[in-house]
């Protein structure tokens, strides 16, 4: 009998799977970073709503840092990741651990799944 489900990957498609979501936190960390130094280079003009843009901007610039922040710490996550997996091994991996490796989507808090 067999209790659950777990899905078996090669350390190959590990490696190949890490490789890929380490490069797309690099390129939205980059994405990240041009974005704010683009921000941070705006002077507000003398114009009467310029408190408004303040408050924008600093919300903004708050916003992407948390992003960078977060794509920064993913991409180191799953490097060190990448470079533990053991060569010529099958993992075996539970839903858990495919929400963690970022082959299932993270569930959002309050998130209703239903049964079809």
């Amino acid at each position: 009998m067999i209790e659950g489900f777990r899905v078996d990957v090669t350390a190959e498609e590990l490696v190949t799977h890490l490789d890929a979501r380490v490069q797309h936190h690099r390129d939205r960390t980059q994405e990240c970073e041009s974005k704010l130094r683009q921000l941070q280079a705006l002077e507000p003009g003398p114009h009467s709503e310029e408190e408004v843009f303040d408050m924008c901007a600093s919300t903004r610039l708050h916003g992407l840092e948390r992003m960078l922040t977060r794509h920064r710490g993913r991409e180191l996550f799953l490097m060190f990741a990448r470079n533990h997996v053991v060569g010529n091994e099958i993992y075996r991996l539970s839903d858990d651990d495919l929400r963690l490796l970022e082959w299932l989507p993270i569930e959002e808090p309050g998130m209703v799944v239903g049964r079809f």
